[in-house]
């Protein structure tokens, strides 16, 4: 099989569509042989893409295919200039043309393709392929793609024509289904993304003291990363003093988060431990008390379900991904609060929490997790369908 997606971990970003890689890498231990194939966004000129580079590119992939598209075994990643001002129905038609020049010279033979998004991915594989077409969705952006007529009736084509539409969270499906209506949403079936806690220790807690906190994530303004600072901080003034916290990512918002600490005397209770590996992280909840996310938006939400199943309630708002994921075992895995809750609100509920934990049951958290959403679970659904289009 042919996965194509626009993220994908490398050199780069090791965090870039860790996602898409474990899928991967849990179809390959059922057998399945799996060629992956990232198509990159190259900004270039608004207007048509000037010829003179599609003759550069292909003059290039003559000279020797590696040249232009280099690979790391069976990945290989594709520059597909995109003009700007295009949108996404731009972007599908960059993604498939250079897909194609790509397949030209490095041609794939499989029995099904799977592309991680409906716009631009899945339609520009739509365009172009002539094999079983699965789609993923999982993106943020989806609300912006429906505002583009051209891109939005590519999404609706993508859908009709696919063997499989898959949305990792019924949050997806719903806003799918309002812009374009329920008979897009009859073809959709909910794949939820793979949580792997193999590199993931559970630690059962004796007591539940929420002294330590942790957000394990992107630093960006749209994951919430204010609210939390500021949540903290009131926390601290008005609960424990001794509180501390420890942001695991890197991110645009990094020099906000440093000027605030600053601002606020917490240079000694907040910890910006950076980026790390996936398999580096286990250690770092297992001596948090609690884990805080504050995104207003979630399409899925892996970090707080790994949060979960280290062992650690985990406060987050009703972001759509949480919801979906363990709304139902909000009692034992920690508190969902309302969009618009406010810092001092948010520092009292976790206080709340500290002080009202019996319903607490991490053990069955854990259980959850893996039996929803562990590797072969989701992999072996996977494989279904594939094989139910191939009969």
């Amino acid at each position: 099989m042919n996965v194509v997606t626009p993220w994908y971990p490398d050199y780069a970003s090791s965090y870039s569509g860790v996602f898409v890689r474990q899928q991967v890498d849990a179809l390959r231990s059922l057998g399945a042989q799996v060629f992956v194939e990232v198509p990159l966004v190259y900004p270039a000129p608004s207007g048509p893409v000037p010829q003179q580079v599609k003759v550069a590119m292909r003059r290039l992939a003559e000279s020797g295919a590696d040249n232009l598209f280099p690979s790391d075994g069976s990945t290989t990643w594709i520059p597909s200039p995109v003009p700007s001002k295009s949108g996404y129905a731009g972007r599908t038609k960059s993604f498939a043309s250079s897909i194609s020049l790509k397949r030209e010279f490095q041609p794939v033979e499989v029995d099904v393709f799977h592309a991680h998004l409906g716009v631009p991915t899945g339609a520009a594989l739509d365009e172009i392929g002539d094999r079983p077409l699965f789609v993923t969705e999982h993106q943020s952006t989806l609300s912006t793609i429906f505002t583009e007529p051209q891109a939005r009736d590519l999404y609706g084509k993508t859908i009709e024509s696919s063997n499989g539409f898959f949305c990792v969270s019924t949050a997806l499906r719903d806003q799918i289904v309002d812009a374009l209506g329920s008979e897009a949403g009859d073809r959709i079936e909910i794949v939820p993304n793979i949580v792997n806690l193999s590199d993931i220790e559970f630690v059962a807690r004796t007591r539940y003291q929420f002294s330590r906190w942790i957000y394990i994530g992107t630093i960006a303004a749209h994951k919430g990363i204010e609210t939390l600072m500021k949540a903290f901080k009131s926390y601290r003034q008005r609960y424990d003093r001794s509180a501390s916290l420890t942001l695991v990512g890197q991110g645009p918002h990094v020099a906000w988060t440093e000027k605030f600490i600053s601002a606020n005397g917490l240079r000694s209770a907040v910890h910006l431990a950076g980026s790390k590996p996936h398999q580096e992280i286990g250690p770092f909840m297992v001596d948090a008390d609690v884990m805080v996310h504050l995104s207003e938006s979630e399409t899925f939400g892996i970090a707080s379900l790994e949060g979960i199943g280290s062992g650690l309630p985990v406060v987050s708002l009703k972001n759509g991904g949480a919801d979906s994921s363990w709304g139902d075992m909000e009692r034992e895995c920690g508190l969902l609060l309302e969009l618009g809750t406010t810092p001092d609100q948010i520092a009292d509920a976790v206080a709340g929490l500290a002080d009202g934990h019996e319903g607490l049951d991490l053990q069955t958290g854990r259980k959850m997790v893996e039996s929803r959403f562990g590797p072969t679970i989701i992999a072996n659904r996977l494989m279904t369908a594939y094989e139910t289009s191939l009969r």
